[in-house]
């Protein structure tokens, strides 16, 4: 009686420990939202590429409509202003983070957003 009570106990206190080590090591997520100006579908693909399969990001989408990004990350993988730089990198502005020049001109004629022309047909 007394070595099955005993393995009982033993058996509970190694599942809580193994409960509390898996709660360990999922990620705090945070889901950010922010405005990334372009134009179209093409748009749309370039944007969200980077984030596709990169670690700590469970998921990244840009409207056109609204041009709001939203994004779904890891903080101790990712920074708010890193994924700003890395939509800039792509050529496409946020509010804080502007594209450099070079990076603009390297976008389709269909998502230059700074030339006031919607290109909304993609």
């Amino acid at each position: 009686m007394r070595i099955a009570l005993i393995t009982a106990v033993a058996a509970l206190l190694s599942l809580a420990s193994g409960a509390q080590e898996t709660a360990k090591q999922q990620p705090t997520l945070v889901t950010t939202t922010f405005t990334v100006y372009g134009n179209c579908g093409t748009c749309k693909k370039n944007i969200e590429r980077p984030f596709k399969e990169m670690r700590g990001v469970e998921k990244a989408t840009w409207d056109k409509k609204t041009k709001q990004f939203t994004i779904t990350y890891d903080p101790s993988v990712l920074t708010e202003r890193r994924i700003k730089e890395i939509i800039a990198e792509q050529g496409y502005d946020t509010d804080d983070v502007k594209a450099s020049d070079e990076a603009y001109g390297k976008l389709p004629k269909c998502c230059r957003y700074r030339d006031g022309n919607s290109h909304d047909e993609h």
